[in-house]
C-alpha cells in the first residue's frame, strides 16, 4: 500500500525521518578558501531545519583539495575542519533538524582554476567539455589513497555528529567517472565490464562502512541516465542499484546527467522537463527493497504526493525549492500551499550568483543566504507609504514595508499586477514565473497592502494623498529607434506582443534585437508556427542569460528553425504600394563598399531593450521623500528589482 502523505515517518537504517522530504545537496559557496564552515552556513541550514524538512543534505564536502569545484566550497579533507562541522550539526539538531553530509571528489569536473594540471585526475584521460580539462588517469597504486580519502572523510562525518552520509555515484564525479564506459577506458581490474567499473565505488563503500560502523546510514546518489553517448542508461542503473543494495547501503537517491557533458540534466534549468526522473526512479525502486529518493524539478506538493502515491519513490528530494521557500515542508503539511513561494528554475539567484563568486541566493527570496542577519524588524514609527508600480520590485517593497507595520498603498497603471514579469511568464518554459506574481499578490493581501489598479500616478495625486514616503517602481519602456520607414510597416514591440496587447497574424516575422527578449520572442512565435529571423548588430546573442540557460535556449531555437544572424545593422524599412515591406540593412562592423542586405518582412518586431521610465521620479524631485527601485533606476534583471524592493521595504 503506497502512502501519499508527505508527513509519514520513514526509517533509514538507525535514523528515523519524521517525514518524506529531504533537502538534496545544493552548492552554496559560503565557506572560506580553506573549506571552513562559516556562520552563513549555519544560519542557512538552521533556517531549512526550522522549515520542517525531514533531512538536510549539506553542499558537497570535498575529500581532497584536488576535488574542489568552488573556491569557497566546504571541505572535509582535514581533521581541523571537524570542529566547524560539529558546530553546524549541533545548531541544526538544536533547531529540531537532521543533517546528512555529502562527501565528494569531482575528478575531471574539478575547477581548473583551483587544481593544478598534474593533479587533475580521473579514471581515464577523457576530456571534460564543460571545463576544458583532460585529466590524467589515476594509477593502480594511487587508487587506494582516494579510497582512503573517502574513508577518512567518513570518519570525520561521524565524529562531527552527522546523522547520515551521502556518496555520489552520479553527476560525472570521480566514482561515476569509473562507472561510466564514456569516461572509463581502462584495461586493468578497474575497467571493462560493469563489475570492474564498479570496483572503485565498491571499495569506497566498504572502506566508508568500516569507518562509520554497521548501523550508520549511508545513502548513495546514483544516475538513472547520463544523457551522454556511451554513458549509463536506465538498464545500467537498475544493475548498479541492485549491486548497491548488496553492498549494504540504506537508501538510493536518483538523479541524472554529468557535470561535464550533460549539465542541464544535473541542474535542470528553465526549459528542462519537470519531474522527468519519476518513471526511472520507479524502475529502480521496483528492482530493490531500499528506500528511493528522487529530485529534479518537483516544485509542488501535489507532484510530490502523486509520486509517493504511485510508488515512484519513498522520499522526495527538494533542492532549489527550499532556497525559494524554506517553509515549503511546513506549508505543505499545514495545507497552506497557496503561500508557498515556488521555485521557477530561473537559476538567476542560485547558479548565476554562485558563478559570480557571491554565494547562492534566490531571485525571489532575498533572505536566502542572509538568514543570520536581523533583516525584517517592526517599524519604530509607522508611516504612510505610497508604492507606484506593481511589478516584482514594487510588490516586494509593499509586502516588506507592510509586514513591518507601515500603512502601504500600491498603485498600478494597468488593470493587473506583475509589470514586465507578465511578459516573461508568456515565454515558453517560463510559465512558472506567473506563480511568483500570484505569490506576491497573496502576500500583499495577507500583509494588508491596499492595492489600486488602473490608476496612473501623477504629482497631483501624490499631493492629494500626501504620503510620508513614495517608492517609485515605474519600470522601463521599450526603446524604439526612429528607423526611417518603420511607421509605414506592420510593426510592434516584443513587449506588447508578449503582454497580449498585439498579435502576429502573418506567417513570418522579422525580429530586430537578439538579446534575451528577442530570442524568447522568436521561440514564442516559432512554437505558434510563425517563421522567424532574428538579427543583431553585435556578435553576442542572449548575452545577459546565464551560460547554461543560453545554451539550452539556442539549441531549442535551432530545432525550431529560427534563423539568428549577427553582424546585421538595420538601416531603414521600405514598404511598396502593395504593402510589402523590405528591411534594408548593412554589415556591421561597416565595410567600405559593402553591398546592402535586403530582407522581406511581413511583421516587424522591435526587441532592442528598455529605457528607464523616470517621468514620475523627475516630477517629484524635491517634493517628497522618494526612493527609486528596479528598472526605473536602470533596466536590469528581476533579481535586482526584488532585492531593491526588499531593501527599501526593510529600511523605511
Amino acid at each position: 500500500m503506497h502512502n501519499e502523505d508527505l508527513s509519514q515517518p520513514l526509517q533509514l537504517g538507525s535514523l528515523t525521518l519524521p517525514n518524506r522530504l529531504i533537502m538534496t545537496t545544493v552548492k552554496l559557496g559560503y565557506g572560506t578558501k580553506e573549506g571552513d564552515v562559516t556562520g552563513r552556513h549555519i544560519a542557512f541550514y538552521v533556517r531549512r531545519a526550522e522549515g520542517g524538512v525531514g533531512l538536510i543534505t549539506t553542499e558537497p564536502l570535498y575529500i581532497r583539495r584536488n576535488g574542489r569545484e568552488l573556491p569557497t566550497q566546504l571541505g572535509i579533507h582535514d581533521d581541523r575542519l571537524t570542529d566547524g562541522l560539529r558546530r553546524l550539526v549541533e545548531a541544526v539538531h538544536a533547531a529540531g533538524g537532521r543533517i546528512m553530509a555529502h562527501i565528494n571528489h569531482a575528478g575531471r569536473a574539478a575547477n581548473p582554476k583551483l587544481v593544478p594540471e598534474e593533479e587533475r585526475v580521473s579514471a581515464s584521460d577523457v576530456l571534460c567539455p564543460a571545463n576544458g580539462v583532460t585529466p590524467r588517469p589515476l594509477s593502480r597504486q594511487e587508487v587506494p589513497a582516494y579510497v582512503g580519502a573517502f574513508a577518512a572523510a567518513a570518519r570525520r562525518v561521524k565524529e562531527a555528529g552527522f546523522d547520515a552520509l551521502e556518496i555520489p555515484f552520479s553527476h560525472g564525479y570521480l566514482i561515476h567517472q569509473f562507472l561510466s564506459p564514456h569516461s572509463n577506458h581502462r584495461d586493468d581490474e578497474y575497467g571493462g565490464p560493469l563489475e570492474n567499473r564498479l570496483r572503485f565505488g565498491r571499495e569506497v563503500i566498504a572502506a566508508v562502512r568500516e569507518a562509520v560502523g554497521a548501523d550508520f546510514p549511508i545513502v548513495v546518489r546514483m544516475n538513472a541516465a547520463d544523457y551522454v553517448e556511451d554513458g549509463l542508461d536506465i538498464e545500467d542503473a537498475v544493475a548498479i542499484a541492485q549491486a548497491l543494495e548488496g553492498m549494504g547501503v540504506q537508501a538510493l537517491s536518483v538523479t541524472s546527467g554529468t557535470m561535464c557533458e550533460s549539465v542541464p540534466f544535473c541542474l535542470y534549468p528553465t526549459g528542462t522537463p519537470k519531474a522527468n526522473l519519476l518513471p526511472m526512479a520507479a524502475r529502480i525502486r521496483a528492482a530493490v527493497s531500499l528506500p528511493v529518493v528522487v529530485a529534479g524539478r518537483i516544485r509542488t506538493p501535489q507532484v510530490a504526493r502523486e509520486a509517493l502515491a504511485e510508488g515512484q519513490a519513498d522520499l522526495i528530494g527538494l533542492g532549489r525549492p527550499l532556497l525559494a521557500d524554506p517553509d515549503w515542508p511546513r506549508k505543505a503539511q499545514s495545507g497552506d500551499e497557496e503561500a508557498i513561494l515556488l521555485c521557477a528554475a530561473c537559476h538567476q539567484g542560485c547558479l548565476a550568483e554562485l558563478r559570480r563568486g557571491k554565494g547562492t541566493s534566490c531571485m525571489f527570496n532575498p533572505l536566502c543566504g542572509r538568514e543570520g542577519e536581523e533583516l525584517i524588524t517592526p517599524a519604530e514609527q509607522p508611516r504612510r507609504v505610497m508604492v507606484v508600480g506593481g511589478g516584482p520590485g514594487g510588490m516586494e517593497a509593499a509586502i516588506i514595508a507592510a509586514q513591518r507595520g507601515h500603512r502601504v498603498t500600491l498603485y498600478e497603471r494597468d488593470d493587473r499586477l506583475g509589470g514586465r514579469f507578465r511578459e516573461a511568464a508568456q515565454v515558453p518554459h517560463k510559465e512558472e514565473f506567473a506563480d511568483i506574481i500570484r505569490y506576491q499578490q497573496i502576500q500583499m493581501e495577507r500583509a494588508g497592502v491596499d492595492v489600486r489598479l488602473g490608476t496612473t500616478v501623477n504629482p497631483d495625486l501624490v499631493a492629494a494623498e500626501a504620503p510620508d514616503v513614495v517608492v517609485v517602481a515605474t519600470g522601463a519602456q521599450p526603446i524604439v529607434p526612429p528607423f526611417p520607414g518603420l511607421e509605414e510597416t506592420r510593426w510592434m514591440t516584443a513587449y506588447d506582443l508578449l503582454d497580449g496587447r498585439a498579435e502576429v497574424s502573418t506567417p513570418s516575422a522579422f525580429i530586430v534585437g537578439a538579446g534575451t527578449t528577442g530570442l524568447e520572442t522568436a521561440e514564442y512565435l516559432a512554437r505558434q508556427g510563425v517563421s522567424c529571423i532574428v538579427v543583431k548588430r553585435k556578435p553576442e546573442v542572449g548575452a545577459k542569460l546565464d551560460p547554461l540557460a543560453q545554451a539550452v535556449l539556442l539549441k531549442r531555437l535551432e530545432k525550431l528553425g529560427v534563423e539568428v544572424r549577427t553582424g546585421v545593422e538595420v538601416v531603414r524599412f521600405e514598404t511598396d504600394a502593395q504593402g510589402q515591406t523590405t528591411v534594408v540593412a548593412r554589415p556591421y562592423p561597416h565595410q567600405e563598399g559593402a553591398a546592402e542586405m535586403r530582407f522581406p518582412a511581413e511583421t516587424v518586431i522591435i526587441a532592442l531593450g528598455l529605457r528607464a521610465d523616470r517621468t514620475l521620479a523627475d516630477a517629484l524631485e524635491g517634493r517628497a521623500e522618494v526612493h527609486l527601485i528596479g528598472d526605473c533606476v536602470e533596466p536590469r534583471e528581476a533579481l535586482d528589482a526584488v532585492n531593491e524592493g526588499f531593501e527599501v521595504g526593510r529600511t523605511l
